[in-house]
């Protein structure tokens, strides 16, 4: 399903106003996804990246740095908590605008 403009719209202004309870219940989901993962997806994407542009020593300090690590982890979760709100906000749109009749 491809949403229209407007459906977009409503969309965001839903997941502007999810509920605090959703937001835990959003936290909760993505702290799951987190730890299902042994390695974040992200460093294994930048540290294939990096090669091209970078020698071996830099890139290899990189894939040793806690810091950058920890910033890729917070920043898979901030992408996935917005994935998760939107997709919460999407149900709810959905939910809104049936127009599925029960006989």
């Amino acid at each position: 399903m491809k949403l229209s403009w407007r459906a977009k719209q409503e969309v965001e202004e839903i997941m502007k106003n999810l509920s605090e309870t959703d937001l835990e219940r959003i936290g909760v989901e993505v702290d799951a996804m987190m730890d299902q993962h042994k390695i974040n997806p992200l460093m294994t994407a930048l540290c294939a990246f990096l090669p091209k542009h970078f020698d071996y020593p830099a890139v290899e300090l990189v894939d040793e740095d806690d810091e950058q690590y920890e910033a890729a982890e917070n920043f898979l979760r901030d992408a996935l908590v917005k994935v998760a709100k939107r997709d919460m906000a999407i149900a709810i749109w959905k939910s809104r605008n049936s127009f599925d009749e029960v006989a």
